[in-house]
């Protein structure tokens, strides 16, 4: 490995000051334009929020080719995209997520020993974000396989590997380094105290690692006591990696509820929808502006307001449902519903808008067909094969 190199902002493996506020680009199914991310940027220097992590699923040398580094083109973007965070004080963390496939080094002390290739190749790209303008290196290992056996037949452990992967970076780097676990919520199959355990004996105390908490789309989550059982236990600093809006799980739906269940106090980052004007509203909302005020400086028109309960928080993970959560319409109510449709549809033309049209045309054919309204033939074109012809199956 080569010697570490200087860093010139940040002599130790902290980042000062702690992080507070700010947005993940960490999902699945978009990926934002360069110009998307200036949007962002500018709107979170409005905002109480100081970070901004790149760490989007779909850039392919993040995660499935992560050790094929960045061209030219990318660095010259990226290192134009941190200068303007820098300017607008906002701190860029990037992430680097090796996990799908990382060839942790077997001991060997056998002077013939293979070199380890994938920590050079981590380090190098590390270091390369970092000289175009990183302020942190974020270690990815979320959304992986929890078949550790090869690990274990070489005689390595889960938690070590990764405590001791994320420190090598930072003492290499002298940079600051933070760290997605694999376990990051409770949700996720695994030996939650062993590899906390591990975490706490292996891992720099200098490094924010962060967690969903107790379920990886949390209800309630905070530090003291509710950022699940790995969380609870760790004696490192935390970072919650906050899933509420998050809708790349269910791509049909959208969440505009109040945002709730956090403590104002507490460090979050909010992963978002990959919609920039749609994920602006959001990060307003996480910073505690009023939801309709945030409504109405975007240019919603007050139609939306009858609709807000169909775009309420995501179902929880163990919340039973039971009759009609979230849903006010009745057969003998639905036409003012759908008038309220027509008009954001027909009436309201903006780039938010745009980002919404297929929200409401889709709960416009939900809303019909849940009245008995909606014609078998526009039933089949409006929705999939396969769930028209269950939708269809159903009424006969």
């Amino acid at each position: 490995m080569p010697e570490p190199m200087p860093h010139k902002n940040t002599p130790t493996a902290a980042i000062k000051p702690a992080i507070h506020r700010g947005y993940i680009e960490g999902y699945y199914g978009r990926l934002l334009s360069w110009q998307d991310r200036s949007f962002l940027l500018a709107h979170l220097s409005a905002l109480p929020c100081d970070a901004y992590l790149y760490a989007p699923k779909e850039d392919i040398y993040h995660r499935r080719q992560w050790r094929t580094p960045y061209d030219a083109d990318f660095i010259a973007h990226f290192s134009a995209f941190t200068a303007e965070a820098r300017q607008a004080d906002i701190r860029v963390l990037a992430g680097i997520a090796p996990g799908l496939d990382f060839n942790f080094p077997i001991p060997d002390t056998a002077p013939d020993a293979a070199p380890d290739t994938d920590k050079a190749a981590l380090f190098a790209k590390a270091e390369a974000l970092i000289k175009a303008g990183a302020d942190a290196i974020v270690l990815m290992f979320d959304d992986i396989s929890d078949d550790l056996s090869h690990l274990e037949a070489a005689g390595l452990d889960e938690g070590v590997c990764h405590a001791q992967l994320a420190s090598s970076l930072a003492a290499y780097l002298r940079a600051p380094v933070m760290l997605v676990p694999r376990l990051y919520s409770d949700e996720i199959s695994g030996a939650h105290d062993t590899y906390a355990h591990a975490l706490n004996q292996h891992l720099d105390p200098r490094i924010n690692i962060l967690l969903c908490g107790e379920t990886i789309v949390a209800e309630t989550v905070n530090i003291q006591g509710r950022a699940g059982c790995i969380g609870n236990q760790l004696q490192n600093p935390l970072i919650i990696w906050d899933n509420l809006y998050c809708n790349d799980y269910c791509p049909r739906r959208l969440f505009l509820g109040p945002y709730q269940g956090r403590r104002p106090q507490d460090p979050i980052l909010l992963n978002g929808t990959g919609m920039p004007q749609t994920d602006a509203l959001l990060l307003s909302l996480m910073c505690g502006q009023p939801q309709k005020q945030i409504l109405r400086d975007a240019g919603v028109p007050d139609a939306i307001e009858i609709l807000l309960p169909f775009f309420d928080l995501p179902v929880f993970s163990g919340q039973y449902i039971s009759g009609r959560r979230g849903i006010s319409a009745k057969p003998s109510d639905i036409s003012s519903l759908l008038a309220a449709i027509e008009t954001l549809l027909w009436e309201w033309k903006s780039p938010l808008a745009l980002e919404w049209y297929p929200y409401l045309f889709g709960l416009k054919h939900d809303l019909l067909f849940y009245a008995d309204e909606l014609p078998e033939e526009r039933l089949a074109k409006t929705q999939t094969p396969a769930l028209s012809a269950k939708l269809l199956s159903d009424q006969k």
